[in-house]
């Protein structure tokens, strides 16, 4: 299960009736491996939030959104496409 903040709707739900069987590997493939750099950088953000989350509350959140809207997910779905794009050929043989 992932975090609510690394979901991306378009990346987690999978057509598995209308795409090929290769393709839903390499799928399932880059929807796995892409949460590792995203959690990466999220662990590096952790303490940040944890100082702010008990120094100053509004800004917590405000600074959560920023790094969870605007950093994580654009680098979740990079590192998708990526690694989409280096499993598809040698999962489909295409």
């Amino acid at each position: 299960m992932l975090l609510q903040a690394f979901y991306i709707k378009s990346l987690d739900e999978i057509d598995t009736v209308n795409l090929p069987a290769g393709e839903i590997q390499a799928r399932k493939i880059a929807k796995t491996v892409s949460v590792i750099p995203t959690f990466i950088i999220y662990a590096l953000f952790l303490p940040l939030l944890m100082i702010l989350h008990f120094c100053h509350q509004p800004t917590q959140e405000k600074v959560q959104i920023i790094i969870f809207y605007f950093l994580l997910k654009p680098i979740r779905w990079l590192c998708y496409k990526i690694i989409f794009f280096i499993c598809h050929p040698f999962v489909t043989g295409n």
